[in-house]
Protein backbone atom coordinates (compact mmCIF):
# COMPACT_ATOMS: atom_id res chain seq x y z
CA UNK A 1 0.00 0.00 0.00
CA UNK A 2 1.65 3.43 -0.88
CA UNK A 3 -0.12 6.88 0.31
CA UNK A 4 0.54 10.20 -1.22
CA UNK A 5 -0.59 12.94 1.61
CA UNK A 6 -1.29 16.18 -0.18
CA UNK A 7 -1.75 19.75 1.15
CA UNK A 8 -0.17 21.38 3.88
CA UNK A 9 1.03 25.12 4.14
CA UNK A 10 0.28 26.44 7.96
CA UNK A 11 1.08 23.97 10.87
CA UNK A 12 -2.31 23.19 11.23
CA UNK A 13 -2.57 21.15 8.01
CA UNK A 14 1.28 19.73 8.27
CA UNK A 15 1.14 18.20 11.54
CA UNK A 16 -2.18 16.20 11.59
CA UNK A 17 -0.62 14.84 7.69
CA UNK A 18 2.84 13.66 9.34
CA UNK A 19 0.43 12.22 12.50
CA UNK A 20 -1.39 10.04 9.58
CA UNK A 21 2.35 9.46 7.74
CA UNK A 22 3.34 8.24 11.07
CA UNK A 23 0.47 5.67 11.45
CA UNK A 24 0.45 4.60 7.80
CA UNK A 25 4.47 4.08 8.37
CA UNK A 26 3.60 1.73 11.43
CA UNK A 27 2.11 -0.30 9.54
CA UNK A 28 3.55 -0.37 5.64
CA UNK A 29 7.18 1.03 6.77
CA UNK A 30 8.38 4.62 5.67
CA UNK A 31 8.59 4.13 2.17
CA UNK A 32 4.69 3.63 1.96
CA UNK A 33 4.48 7.15 1.86
CA UNK A 34 5.25 10.57 -0.31
CA UNK A 35 4.19 14.11 0.47
CA UNK A 36 3.15 16.39 -2.20
CA UNK A 37 3.18 19.91 -0.68
CA UNK A 38 3.94 23.69 -1.73
CA UNK A 39 7.45 23.45 0.07
CA UNK A 40 7.54 26.65 1.97
CA UNK A 41 10.16 26.71 5.07
CA UNK A 42 7.55 25.67 7.50
CA UNK A 43 6.70 22.88 5.67
CA UNK A 44 9.97 21.67 4.99
CA UNK A 45 11.88 22.24 8.50
CA UNK A 46 8.42 20.02 9.98
CA UNK A 47 8.52 17.42 7.19
CA UNK A 48 12.67 17.20 7.53
CA UNK A 49 12.17 16.81 11.14
CA UNK A 50 9.78 14.15 10.54
CA UNK A 51 11.99 12.42 7.79
CA UNK A 52 9.33 12.47 5.18
CA UNK A 53 9.90 12.79 1.43
CA UNK A 54 8.14 15.77 -0.54
CA UNK A 55 7.69 16.98 -3.70
CA UNK A 56 7.13 20.81 -3.81
CA UNK A 57 4.55 21.80 -6.29
CA UNK A 58 4.56 25.80 -6.64
CA UNK A 59 0.74 26.72 -6.14
CA UNK A 60 0.12 30.39 -5.58
CA UNK A 61 -2.07 31.05 -2.77
CA UNK A 62 -4.99 33.33 -4.48
CA UNK A 63 -5.68 37.05 -3.08
CA UNK A 64 -8.20 39.49 -2.98
CA UNK A 65 -7.19 40.29 -6.34
CA UNK A 66 -8.45 39.11 -9.89
CA UNK A 67 -4.45 38.66 -10.78
CA UNK A 68 -3.74 36.80 -7.79
CA UNK A 69 -6.99 34.31 -8.46
CA UNK A 70 -5.97 34.06 -11.63
CA UNK A 71 -2.21 33.46 -11.26
CA UNK A 72 -3.47 30.57 -8.85
CA UNK A 73 -5.53 29.25 -11.70
CA UNK A 74 -2.70 28.89 -13.84
CA UNK A 75 -0.53 27.78 -10.97
CA UNK A 76 -2.50 25.18 -10.37
CA UNK A 77 -3.11 23.82 -13.97
CA UNK A 78 0.82 23.65 -14.89
CA UNK A 79 1.46 21.65 -11.31
CA UNK A 80 -1.15 19.10 -12.25
CA UNK A 81 1.39 17.29 -14.65
CA UNK A 82 4.11 17.70 -12.28
CA UNK A 83 1.98 15.63 -9.70
CA UNK A 84 0.67 13.42 -11.95
CA UNK A 85 4.53 11.87 -12.81
CA UNK A 86 4.83 12.04 -8.92
CA UNK A 87 1.40 9.69 -8.32
CA UNK A 88 2.73 7.01 -11.20
CA UNK A 89 6.16 7.41 -10.44
CA UNK A 90 5.76 6.57 -6.80
CA UNK A 91 2.98 3.88 -7.85
CA UNK A 92 0.09 5.47 -5.17
CA UNK A 93 -2.84 3.59 -4.22
CA UNK A 94 -4.77 6.36 -2.45
CA UNK A 95 -4.30 10.00 -2.10
CA UNK A 96 -5.60 11.92 1.07
CA UNK A 97 -5.92 15.31 1.27
CA UNK A 98 -4.99 17.39 4.35
CA UNK A 99 -6.58 21.34 3.42
CA UNK A 100 -4.02 23.76 1.55
CA UNK A 101 -3.91 24.47 -1.90
CA UNK A 102 -1.27 21.61 -2.98
CA UNK A 103 -4.30 19.53 -2.56
CA UNK A 104 -5.78 20.91 -5.90
CA UNK A 105 -3.31 19.35 -8.11
CA UNK A 106 -2.81 16.38 -6.36
CA UNK A 107 -6.57 16.06 -6.32
CA UNK A 108 -7.00 16.58 -10.26
CA UNK A 109 -4.35 14.52 -11.40
CA UNK A 110 -5.17 11.42 -8.80
CA UNK A 111 -8.61 12.31 -10.41
CA UNK A 112 -7.55 11.91 -14.07
CA UNK A 113 -5.52 8.44 -12.93
CA UNK A 114 -8.76 6.97 -11.36
CA UNK A 115 -6.98 7.00 -7.90
CA UNK A 116 -8.97 6.73 -5.03
CA UNK A 117 -9.20 10.30 -3.15
CA UNK A 118 -10.08 11.02 0.27
CA UNK A 119 -10.50 14.50 2.56
CA UNK A 120 -9.24 15.17 5.90
CA UNK A 121 -10.74 18.74 7.32
CA UNK A 122 -9.54 20.07 10.84
CA UNK A 123 -11.80 22.78 10.96
CA UNK A 124 -15.61 23.32 11.94
CA UNK A 125 -16.04 25.16 8.64
CA UNK A 126 -15.20 22.97 5.88
CA UNK A 127 -12.17 25.09 4.09
CA UNK A 128 -12.66 26.11 0.42
CA UNK A 129 -10.20 23.70 -1.23
CA UNK A 130 -11.96 20.70 0.59
CA UNK A 131 -15.25 22.21 -0.64
CA UNK A 132 -14.11 22.29 -4.47
CA UNK A 133 -12.28 18.56 -3.93
CA UNK A 134 -15.30 17.11 -2.47
CA UNK A 135 -16.70 16.28 -5.54
CA UNK A 136 -13.32 14.41 -6.22
CA UNK A 137 -13.31 12.32 -2.86
CA UNK A 138 -14.79 9.03 -1.68
CA UNK A 139 -15.49 10.70 1.70
CA UNK A 140 -14.19 13.58 4.07
CA UNK A 141 -12.83 12.54 7.32
CA UNK A 142 -13.84 15.80 9.83
CA UNK A 143 -12.29 16.32 13.05
CA UNK A 144 -15.62 18.02 14.29
CA UNK A 145 -18.96 18.21 13.35
CA UNK A 146 -19.22 20.37 9.87
CA UNK A 147 -21.39 23.63 9.88
CA UNK A 148 -21.20 23.31 6.07
CA UNK A 149 -22.35 19.83 3.83
CA UNK A 150 -20.18 19.05 1.28
CA UNK A 151 -20.57 16.42 -1.82
CA UNK A 152 -19.27 13.77 -0.30
CA UNK A 153 -19.82 11.62 2.75
CA UNK A 154 -18.54 12.40 6.04
CA UNK A 155 -17.01 10.83 8.94
CA UNK A 156 -16.40 12.95 12.24
CA UNK A 157 -13.02 10.54 13.08
CA UNK A 158 -11.76 13.16 15.24
CA UNK A 159 -7.86 14.89 13.99
CA UNK A 160 -4.45 12.67 13.75
CA UNK A 161 -2.46 14.05 16.47
CA UNK A 162 1.35 13.12 16.48
CA UNK A 163 2.70 10.04 18.83
CA UNK A 164 4.59 12.44 21.14
CA UNK A 165 1.10 13.39 22.29
CA UNK A 166 -0.32 10.14 23.00
CA UNK A 167 2.45 9.40 25.42
CA UNK A 168 3.52 12.37 26.87
CA UNK A 169 6.24 12.86 29.32
CA UNK A 170 4.46 13.71 32.92
CA UNK A 171 3.92 17.50 33.36
CA UNK A 172 5.82 17.38 36.39
CA UNK A 173 9.40 16.23 34.01
CA UNK A 174 8.02 17.92 31.36
CA UNK A 175 8.43 21.57 33.42
CA UNK A 176 11.79 20.45 34.73
CA UNK A 177 12.94 19.45 31.51
CA UNK A 178 11.61 23.42 30.51
CA UNK A 179 13.75 24.80 34.02
CA UNK A 180 10.29 25.57 35.18
CA UNK A 181 9.53 24.53 38.75
CA UNK A 182 7.69 21.09 38.39
CA UNK A 183 4.49 21.93 40.90
CA UNK A 184 3.65 25.56 40.25
CA UNK A 185 0.81 25.69 37.60
CA UNK A 186 2.04 27.14 34.28
CA UNK A 187 0.16 29.11 31.88
CA UNK A 188 1.26 28.27 27.86
CA UNK A 189 0.87 31.28 25.80
CA UNK A 190 1.26 30.96 21.51
CA UNK A 191 -0.45 31.90 18.81
CA UNK A 192 0.20 28.66 16.31
CA UNK A 193 3.56 28.45 14.17
CA UNK A 194 4.16 31.73 13.43
CA UNK A 195 2.71 33.61 16.83
CA UNK A 196 0.31 35.76 16.87
CA UNK A 197 0.64 39.50 17.87
CA UNK A 198 -2.32 40.14 19.20
CA UNK A 199 -1.95 37.73 21.97
CA UNK A 200 1.62 38.78 22.50
CA UNK A 201 0.89 41.87 22.90
CA UNK A 202 -2.16 41.77 24.99
CA UNK A 203 -0.17 38.92 27.23
CA UNK A 204 3.20 41.11 27.67
CA UNK A 205 0.58 44.07 28.24
CA UNK A 206 -0.48 41.98 31.50
CA UNK A 207 3.06 40.85 32.36
CA UNK A 208 3.29 43.01 35.82
CA UNK A 209 -0.12 42.20 36.72
CA UNK A 210 0.08 38.49 36.48
CA UNK A 211 3.97 39.05 38.29
CA UNK A 212 1.84 39.48 41.68
CA UNK A 213 1.41 35.90 41.14
CA UNK A 214 4.56 35.07 40.83
CA UNK A 215 4.14 32.72 44.01
CA UNK A 216 1.39 30.90 42.33
CA UNK A 217 2.29 30.26 38.69
CA UNK A 218 4.44 30.14 36.01
CA UNK A 219 4.62 31.02 32.22
CA UNK A 220 6.08 29.41 28.93
CA UNK A 221 5.69 31.47 25.59
CA UNK A 222 6.28 30.70 21.90
CA UNK A 223 6.32 34.08 20.56
CA UNK A 224 7.37 33.95 17.42
CA UNK A 225 10.40 35.19 16.28
CA UNK A 226 9.58 38.45 16.12
CA UNK A 227 8.58 38.96 19.49
CA UNK A 228 10.71 37.04 20.74
CA UNK A 229 13.56 39.57 22.53
CA UNK A 230 10.87 41.88 24.06
CA UNK A 231 9.16 38.87 25.53
CA UNK A 232 11.94 37.68 27.58
CA UNK A 233 12.73 41.42 28.86
CA UNK A 234 9.23 41.81 29.92
CA UNK A 235 8.51 38.25 31.74
CA UNK A 236 12.33 38.48 33.29
CA UNK A 237 10.59 42.52 34.74
CA UNK A 238 8.06 40.86 35.74
CA UNK A 239 9.52 38.94 38.44
CA UNK A 240 7.58 35.40 36.91
CA UNK A 241 9.43 32.09 36.38
CA UNK A 242 9.45 31.89 32.33
CA UNK A 243 10.34 30.44 29.49
CA UNK A 244 10.26 32.04 26.28
CA UNK A 245 11.22 30.46 22.66
CA UNK A 246 10.50 31.81 18.93
CA UNK A 247 9.00 28.25 18.07
CA UNK A 248 10.06 24.71 19.04
CA UNK A 249 9.78 21.10 17.37
CA UNK A 250 9.45 19.50 20.81
CA UNK A 251 5.96 20.58 21.11
CA UNK A 252 4.84 17.63 23.08
CA UNK A 253 6.82 18.85 25.92
CA UNK A 254 5.75 22.32 25.90
CA UNK A 255 1.86 21.63 26.07
CA UNK A 256 2.55 18.73 28.66
CA UNK A 257 4.10 21.23 31.02
CA UNK A 258 0.87 23.61 30.90
CA UNK A 259 -2.16 23.76 32.67
CA UNK A 260 -3.49 26.23 30.32
CA UNK A 261 -2.91 27.66 27.22
CA UNK A 262 -3.86 31.03 26.14
CA UNK A 263 -3.93 30.68 22.39
CA UNK A 264 -5.28 31.09 18.55
CA UNK A 265 -8.41 27.95 18.08
CA UNK A 266 -6.46 26.69 14.53
CA UNK A 267 -7.73 22.61 14.46
CA UNK A 268 -4.70 21.32 15.02
CA UNK A 269 -4.00 23.31 18.26
CA UNK A 270 -6.74 22.19 19.43
CA UNK A 271 -6.36 18.77 19.23
CA UNK A 272 -2.99 17.90 20.56
CA UNK A 273 -4.38 20.36 23.21
CA UNK A 274 -7.28 17.98 23.94
CA UNK A 275 -5.12 15.40 23.53
CA UNK A 276 -3.24 16.00 26.75
CA UNK A 277 -6.13 17.31 28.54
CA UNK A 278 -4.86 21.20 28.28
CA UNK A 279 -7.98 23.74 29.00
CA UNK A 280 -7.76 26.55 26.75
CA UNK A 281 -8.64 30.27 26.54
CA UNK A 282 -9.57 30.50 22.87
CA UNK A 283 -8.55 33.89 20.65
CA UNK A 284 -10.03 33.05 17.04
CA UNK A 285 -8.37 35.14 14.53
CA UNK A 286 -10.48 37.54 13.51
CA UNK A 287 -9.45 37.27 9.55
CA UNK A 288 -9.54 33.37 9.68
CA UNK A 289 -11.40 32.23 6.30
CA UNK A 290 -15.10 31.66 6.53
CA UNK A 291 -14.36 32.67 10.69
CA UNK A 292 -13.56 29.28 11.16
CA UNK A 293 -11.78 29.59 14.15
CA UNK A 294 -14.58 30.86 16.23
CA UNK A 295 -16.35 27.98 15.08
CA UNK A 296 -14.10 25.63 16.30
CA UNK A 297 -13.80 27.29 19.81
CA UNK A 298 -17.01 27.32 20.27
CA UNK A 299 -16.84 23.73 19.80
CA UNK A 300 -14.73 23.50 22.41
CA UNK A 301 -16.07 26.14 24.85
CA UNK A 302 -19.59 24.00 24.27
CA UNK A 303 -18.03 21.47 26.01
CA UNK A 304 -16.61 23.20 29.11
CA UNK A 305 -12.96 22.55 27.53
CA UNK A 306 -11.77 26.27 27.13
CA UNK A 307 -13.25 29.76 27.13
CA UNK A 308 -13.81 32.32 23.97
CA UNK A 309 -12.60 35.58 24.38
CA UNK A 310 -12.96 37.91 21.23
CA UNK A 311 -9.48 40.07 20.23
CA UNK A 312 -10.70 43.40 20.92
CA UNK A 313 -11.79 41.83 24.69
CA UNK A 314 -8.40 40.50 25.41
CA UNK A 315 -7.40 42.92 27.85
CA UNK A 316 -5.28 43.04 30.35
CA UNK A 317 -7.95 42.99 33.49
CA UNK A 318 -9.20 39.76 31.43
CA UNK A 319 -6.25 37.89 31.55
CA UNK A 320 -5.75 38.21 34.67
CA UNK A 321 -9.53 37.47 35.81
CA UNK A 322 -9.06 33.85 33.68
CA UNK A 323 -5.13 33.50 35.24
CA UNK A 324 -7.16 33.36 38.40
CA UNK A 325 -10.33 32.22 37.57
CA UNK A 326 -9.50 29.40 35.84
CA UNK A 327 -5.39 28.82 36.29
CA UNK A 328 -5.37 29.04 39.89
CA UNK A 329 -8.62 27.35 40.62
CA UNK A 330 -8.03 23.87 41.06
CA UNK A 331 -11.68 22.44 40.64
CA UNK A 332 -12.54 25.40 37.79
CA UNK A 333 -9.04 23.88 36.14
CA UNK A 334 -10.17 20.14 36.62
CA UNK A 335 -13.12 20.10 35.37
CA UNK A 336 -12.26 22.08 32.46
CA UNK A 337 -9.26 19.50 31.88
CA UNK A 338 -11.58 16.31 32.24
CA UNK A 339 -13.71 17.46 29.53
CA UNK A 340 -10.86 18.57 27.08
CA UNK A 341 -10.29 14.62 27.89
CA UNK A 342 -13.41 13.72 26.62
CA UNK A 343 -13.14 15.96 23.73
CA UNK A 344 -9.75 14.01 22.51
CA UNK A 345 -10.06 11.37 20.08
CA UNK A 346 -6.65 9.73 20.38
CA UNK A 347 -7.21 6.95 17.54
CA UNK A 348 -7.96 9.57 14.87
CA UNK A 349 -5.45 8.33 12.86
CA UNK A 350 -5.61 4.84 13.17
CA UNK A 351 -9.71 5.08 12.56
CA UNK A 352 -9.18 7.09 9.21
CA UNK A 353 -6.32 4.62 7.83
CA UNK A 354 -8.77 1.57 8.74
CA UNK A 355 -12.00 3.45 7.34
CA UNK A 356 -9.66 4.46 3.99
CA UNK A 357 -8.71 0.75 3.63
CA UNK A 358 -12.46 -0.69 3.68
CA UNK A 359 -13.57 2.08 1.61
CA UNK A 360 -11.34 0.73 -1.11
CA UNK A 361 -11.53 -2.53 -0.16
CA UNK A 362 -8.01 -3.31 1.52
CA UNK A 363 -7.06 -5.65 4.38
CA UNK A 364 -5.62 -3.62 7.38
CA UNK A 365 -2.34 -5.04 8.55
CA UNK A 366 -1.34 -4.82 12.33
CA UNK A 367 0.55 -2.05 13.75
CA UNK A 368 4.40 -2.66 13.97
CA UNK A 369 5.14 -2.67 17.31
CA UNK A 370 8.86 -1.12 16.23
CA UNK A 371 7.43 1.25 13.91
CA UNK A 372 4.77 2.62 16.30
CA UNK A 373 7.90 3.26 19.11
CA UNK A 374 9.07 5.23 16.07
CA UNK A 375 6.70 7.41 15.45
CA UNK A 376 5.72 8.60 19.02
CA UNK A 377 9.33 9.62 19.60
Amino acid sequence: MKIVIAGGGTGGHVAPAIAMADEIAARYGRNSIHFLCGGNELERKMLGHAGYDFTALQVSRPRRTLRSKATTVITTALAVPAARRKLKQFQADVLLCVGGYASLPGAMAASLMRLPVFLMESNAVPGKVTRTLARFARACFAHMPLTRPLDCPVEVAGNPVRGAFLAPVPKEDARRALGLDPHLPTLLIMGGSQGAQAINDAALAAANELGTLRQHMQVLHLTGQPDLDKARSVWQESGLRYRACAFTHNTATWFSAADLALTRSGAGTISELLALAVPMVMVPYPAAADDHQRANALWVAAAGAGVLVQQDALTQARILELARGLLLSPQARSAASTAAAQLAQPKAAAAILDSILVRIGASAPPRSVDSGERAAA
